[in-house]
């Protein structure tokens, strides 16, 4: 009875890893659509509410194919916002004529090299602090004819009290190839550090006292103009925040408790958070996200992040916090509890899911179709060289949008027995236990049996 047992356990462990070695089906399948750009170009495919819906948690089934069946590497990777930054560049001048100006002023001339950028703005570089002066600046293509394009732009230094200073101005946008900088008051009256100090004394006794302080007359002194441009650039932000439609959502009461239970249903997105919609004017609730958690034979439930629900409107105040975040999870179930305690129930309109976006990054070949195959069980996931797109992606290159089509729902040629399935499943493990429990129940019947055979050798004759 023993060796069948045995025998039967090794033939299910041959049977499974022969299932485990089966080429995985796919059950969905999808054409990437590429544009026609006729250049190379770094493609990116972003995922959508269809894949996420019908892929593994971990994305370990996503297969990129082309049109021979041949798997293309990609790099999986959440989608990143973008933000604009304008970046200082020198624009190459010289300073062509310095003259004065009225009594106290000067008026100093620059003049783009010829294969410059436009001007944006301009820095006026001194080695002096504790300064305010006023500037105009004009531009000229031909250095006879001058438009004033800033007037009275202020540049300071004012060390004395703070490290504060600006000497940069910026100039309107401008095609003018010469800039006139005007100071008209290039002289400021400053109080000298020393101050005089004259005593009369009688003895011990101060008599008269007199302070004397000497103004002291400072001319600005610029020591060159620097001319810049803006070069403007998008870099990769944060990782972008998409909204997510949750597919439905029942709200029920747990009297006992004196807590509202909303059960939610999604699509499986990558989501950080919900968004409740509540039209319940004033209030302030706590409330918790749990998801399902397997553990054995049986489910619980664990909370995964904790909130506090309030609005206050009233007069000129306008509040709503109605927002709950969690670490990402891609589940079909989450379930919301908020603890009403004695208060009435809060109206819930609406329930939005908010989180993160991934995409597929791959470097297409010219003249070939790829379709993006997805929904397969018990496949590991792929172990691809993304070295050349990282490296195009450290350099700064940006990737051209890409698309999918139609889900197609590809049919499997034959249904078959999942064995693994079963040695998971609850029948299994009944099968199993109760097959032991037999094994153990005949193995004791063969012991007593045996020991009832034995001759009791105390008997007398």
């Amino acid at each position: 009875m023993i060796m069948i047992a045995k025998i039967a356990v090794l033939g299910c462990l041959l049977f499974a890893q022969a299932q485990a070695n089966e080429a995985p089906a796919y059950r969905f399948s999808r054409p990437v659509q590429t544009p026609d750009s006729g250049q190379q170009s770094l493609l990116a495919v972003p995922l959508d509410s269809a894949v996420y819906a019908n892929s593994a948690a971990d994305f370990r089934d996503l297969r990129l194919t082309d049109q021979n069946g041949i798997e293309t590497p990609y790099l999986l990777q959440k989608i990143a916002g973008q933000k604009t930054v304008s970046r200082r560049q020198p624009a190459r001048s010289e300073t062509v004529d310095l003259q004065k100006f009225g009594d106290e002023g000067f008026v100093i001339t620059v003049k783009l090299d010829k294969n410059a950028a436009n001007a944006d703005g301009l820095s006026l570089v001194t080695s002096q602090h504790d300064f305010e002066y006023a500037l105009q600046i004009h531009g000229s293509n031909d250095g006879e004819n001058w438009q004033l394009l800033v007037d009275k732009a202020l540049i300071y230094d004012y060390s004395r009290y703070m490290s504060v200073g600006n000497r940069d101005v910026a100039i309107p946008a401008n095609s003018f190839r010469q800039f006139k900088i005007v100071v008209a008051k290039a002289n400021q009256t400053r109080v000298a550090e020393l101050l005089e100090l004259t005593r009369t004394l009688r003895g011990s006794e101060e008599l008269q006292r007199q302070e004397a302080t000497q103004l002291q007359t400072e001319a600005l002194h610029v020591e060159r103009i620097d001319l810049w441009h803006l070069n403007s650039e998008t870099l990769a932000a944060d990782n972008q925040s998409f909204d997510y439609p949750v597919s439905s959502f029942k709200i029920s009461q747990d009297e006992e408790h004196k807590t509202s239970v909303v059960d939610i249903e999604t699509l499986r997105q990558p989501l950080t958070g919900f968004n409740l919609q509540i039209m319940t004017p004033n209030f302030s609730r706590g409330a918790e996200v749990q998801i399902p958690l397997q553990q054995g034979i049986a489910t619980q439930m664990q909370t995964i992040g904790n909130a506090t629900l309030e609005a206050l409107h009233y007069q000129d105040i306008s509040r709503d916090q109605t927002g709950i975040s969690f670490p990402e999870q891609r589940q079909a179930h989450y379930r919301i509890l908020i603890r009403n305690q004695d208060n009435p129930i809060l109206h819930i309109n609406t329930i939005t899911g908010s989180g993160l976006g991934y995409q597929l990054l791959f470097l297409p070949q010219a003249d070939v179709s790829y379709r993006l195959q997805y929904g397969a069980d018990h496949v590991e996931a792929p172990r691809y060289d993304t070295a050349p797109i990282q490296e195009l992606l450290r350099r700064g290159y940006q990737s051209t949008a890409a698309g999918l089509g139609p889900e197609t729902a590809l049919t499997p040629d034959e249904k078959k027995f999942d064995f693994a399935k079963l040695l998971n499943s609850h029948l299994f493990l009944g099968l199993a236990i109760g097959l032991m429990v037999l094994v153990l129940a005949w193995s004791l019947f063969r012991v007593g049996k045996r020991l009832g055979d034995i001759p009791d050798s105390g008997n007398s004759e």
